[in-house]
């Protein structure tokens, strides 16, 4: 059977798992670790060494610690064999905990500009991103915002710096375009430049006011990458993360690989008021 939960029904290796094709056990590494790791802290098992790096935590590292804990819970479970290892049994067991979504978040798009990357794309990675991490993106609303010539030649190239509080200026204005969304969701906006050519993106908004501003030749990561600073904010350290594969590297990321979350950030994350309780 396919797997379900939206933390492990996306990764290739976890559907060789389920498929009985392939297995997670000591000396393992990667994503479909990590995740497999992940549900097993949320699950309360306590992982301090696989948990001490903070730019990958958990590192997805199937080590001795990592195979106790999958030992636990095999027992804990009462129907499974306690051989430390992720066979098929085992991820089915996991994925029936996690069925659903726990949390979710709602965007609204407001767009002047056309993107390179077809807004589906940069959507569905989004939704899959924070899948992982039972957060669903939701698509609340989107708008084609119809400027004036005025503001046609104001717009086509946002020259203001991105900082984390725009209270004035061109972001703040481009932000109060459209239609408004409610106080708890995220308005990201599409736009065609910024005056630096090598940013793609700008997490700054209006204090209660929460948005993040996305440039048309983005790459197909951007916009969850945006959204994650809004939810984030200007509080959380490190803004962001020097490990390649982290949704929050400074780089855009053109792999086509799923990025991944600390613990820490999804905890942040999780205790957002823009992230809700479903």
């Amino acid at each position: 059977m396919p797997l379900e939960s939206p933390r492990f029904k996306f990764d290739a290796t976890l559907k060789k798992v389920e498929a009985n094709q392939a297995v997670l056990q000591k000396g393992s590494s990667g994503t479909a670790v990590h995740l497999v790791q992940f549900a097993l802290l949320d699950l309360g098992f306590s992982l301090p060494v696989t948990t001490g790096n903070q730019n990958n935590s958990p590192d997805g590292i199937f080590g001795e610690e990592t195979k106790q804990a999958v030992k636990k819970f095999q027992k804990d479970s009462g129907t499974l064999t306690d051989d430390g290892i992720i066979g098929q049994k085992t991820i089915r067991e996991l994925d029936g905990l996690f069925l659903g979504f726990d949390r979710r978040v709602r965007l609204h798009f407001r767009s002047i500009a056309l993107t390179n990357v077809p807004f589906e794309r940069s959507l569905s990675n989004a939704e899959i991103v924070y899948a992982q991490y039972g957060i669903k993106i939701e698509f609340a609303s989107g708008q084609s915002i119809a400027l004036t010539e005025s503001q046609r030649e104001k717009f086509d190239q946002i020259d203001q710096e991105c900082n984390w509080d725009l209270n004035d200026g061109e972001f703040n204005e481009l932000q109060g375009l459209g239609s408004r969304a409610p106080a708890n969701d995220i308005l990201v906006f599409y736009v065609h430049t910024f005056a630096d050519g090598n940013t793609l993106g700008c997490g700054g908004h209006a204090p209660n006011r929460p948005a993040c501003t996305v440039t048309a030749n983005a790459l197909a990561w951007d916009t969850a990458h945006e959204v994650g600073h809004v939810l984030l904010t200007s509080r959380f350290s490190p803004v962001h993360v020097n490990d390649r594969r982290n949704l929050m590297h400074p780089t855009s990321r053109s792999l086509a690989s799923t990025p991944i979350l600390t613990d820490r950030q999804v905890a942040k994350i999780r205790s957002s008021p823009l992230c809700r309780t479903v």
